[in-house]
């Protein structure tokens, strides 16, 4: 049988959470990217909002796999955050008050005397302030690997009362979860996570066992890594039962184009058959032929 862990205390949180995050670290694998995605897909089934965030942008390497276009480069959409280049020293003010007749609110960025004013063309506009309940870190060691992501949502994760897993085989993980799937025996995350999703009676349907199986065929090097176990087959098996397809992520060979060459001759220049212009004086005469091996005239 595949492995079990503790996940009564993400069972319990599920329960209650209103929303869940999943999250995966810079630069991830594609074993990292298939069990966050698989994860993602089966808690949508619950149903319950959820997100799934990546600082790194997805490749065409991960192209195949059920569900990529679903990961966003940032995650939080609470607080509008307004950014410009233009030196602080050059700034009068900066203001704002709200229009009681439109309820519209105005901002306004007062230069100093003689400075040039700012270019609205180099304004941009960005999100932070991401809320959730329960949060999924997949194959990380640190929350720190999670870039861009744990920077911005520093509160979030300095938040006590969130559930926040630490989904991970990978060795020197800081167990800085509340809650810590973390199992170094693992071929990896995707091995952990179908055990996972089982345990905690989420949906696992043919697509999101396909991706696990992606993974696991990735982070075994196609079950040639030596560490590969008895489990990782025990976990193979059941994904192949629910539907599974093997090498999802191998790339079709290309058809050779034809080469018409080899059917086609060379172009021979034409040489018509001479005709004589006056025939021989014996050409209207009888014919008479012998055969060679009786003699006998025809």
């Amino acid at each position: 049988m595949p492995k079990t862990y503790n996940t009564q205390p993400v069972l319990t949180s599920l329960q209650t959470a209103k929303n869940a995050l999943i999250l995966l670290p810079q630069n991830p694998t594609l074993d990292t990217v298939a069990a966050g995605l698989s994860l993602y897909l089966s808690l949508t089934k619950k149903p319950l909002p959820v997100t799934i965030g990546c600082p790194s942008q997805m490749t065409v390497g991960f192209n195949r796999l059920f569900g990529i276009d679903k990961i966003k480069p940032r995650i939080g959409n609470q607080n509008l955050v307004i950014t410009f280049n233009y030196p602080e020293d050059s700034l009068e003010k900066v203001s704002y008050d709200k229009d009681p007749a439109s309820q519209k609110f105005n901002l306004t960025i007062e230069p100093k005397a003689g400075m040039q004013p700012l270019d609205v063309s180099q304004v941009e506009y960005s999100y932070t302030g991401c809320q959730s309940d329960l949060i999924f870190v997949i194959g990380a060691r640190t929350l720190e690997d999670l870039g861009q992501l744990y920077s911005d949502e520093k509160k979030l994760f300095e938040d006590k009362t969130k559930t926040l897993v630490n989904l991970s085989s990978l060795d020197k993980n800081s167990q800085f979860g509340t809650v810590n799937l973390y199992d170094p025996t693992a071929i990896g995350s995707s091995e952990i996570a179908y055990s996972v999703i089982q345990s905690l009676g989420l949906t696992l349907d043919a697509d999101m066992a396909t991706n696990l199986l992606a993974g696991i065929e990735s982070s075994s090097n196609n079950f040639s890594s030596p560490l590969v176990t008895a489990d990782t087959f025990d976990t193979v098996a059941q994904l192949l039962r629910l539907g599974a397809k093997k090498g999802q992520m191998a790339v079709p060979p290309m058809m050779p184009r034809p080469n018409f060459n080899q059917f086609t001759q060379p172009a021979q220049p034409f040489r018509p058959i001479p005709v004589p212009q006056t025939p021989s004086p014996d050409w209207l005469k009888p014919k008479v032929f012998t055969s060679a091996n009786t003699g006998t005239q025809i």
